[in-house]
């Protein structure tokens, strides 16, 4: 039985502010078409969305875990491992950036309710900016944002616990939440725990992070116009 794919149109318009060229890839059950997918992209961004199954990273569903999605969850498993060993430029949001790290052996906070000491489900509009996050020097985020903080919106009740092999923290919240993560070792592939789709038209912070995507599409393909 089919159901219904949503993708917020925030995000397709974030790919178009830089020039690049949108290309939605749908939900589908048939890992044979996975393959031939990637090879129509330069670069890949991982949506936000619900939780993903505990099973992944070696763990039972606690009670607080939200509805997952296994026909997504196997479909992009294999999109964030296939573009971590073949170099292909990714970006990954919020449920995106822990599937990066889950790909690279790490696990999840299923729910932050006992442990965050500041909001991580916002209680106001997408576009406000409600806490700080705090950037390491000498990240690849704090290379492309060059501030060592600002302020970005949340909205999430799961988080990276450990980053897994490869994977780096190079941003925390001021709790100790990790915000951000990325792979020196890989061109370009960094996950961010905010949703800069929903600032970048006011924000140079979020704005710059899909600009460097398309760059490093262009870097790797060099080609005049990106696909992502």
């Amino acid at each position: 039985m089919g159901y219904e794919q949503r993708l917020s149109t925030a995000y397709v318009q974030a790919v178009v502010q830089t020039g690049a060229v949108p290309l939605l890839l749908p939900i589908c059950a048939n890992p044979s078409l996975w393959r031939q997918m990637l090879a129509g992209v330069d670069a890949l961004l991982l949506s936000g969305g619900g939780d993903p199954d505990a099973v992944w990273y070696g763990q039972e569903a606690e009670p607080a875990q939200g509805y997952v999605q296994p026909a997504r969850d196997s479909m992009e498993m294999y999109l964030a491992r296939y573009a971590l060993r073949h170099k292909i430029p990714v970006l990954g949001i919020c449920r995106g950036a822990q599937l990066l790290a889950i790909a690279a052996g790490g696990t999840l906070w299923q729910d932050l309710t006992k442990v965050q000491r500041i909001q991580h489900e916002q209680r106001a509009p997408r576009m406000y900016a409600i806490h700080q996050v705090y950037v390491k020097p000498g990240s690849l985020l704090y290379r492309l944002t060059r501030k060592k903080k600002f302020r970005v919106n949340s909205l999430h009740h799961q988080a990276i616990r450990k980053p897994g092999t490869g994977c780096k923290v190079s941003a925390v919240a001021a709790d100790g939440i990790i915000e951000a993560v990325e792979f020196p070792s890989h061109p370009f592939a960094l996950g961010v725990q905010w949703h800069p789709e929903w600032l970048c038209r006011h924000d140079r912070t979020a704005a710059v992070l899909f600009t460097a995507l398309r760059k490093a599409a262009s870097e790797k393909n060099n080609k005049s116009a990106d696909k992502i």
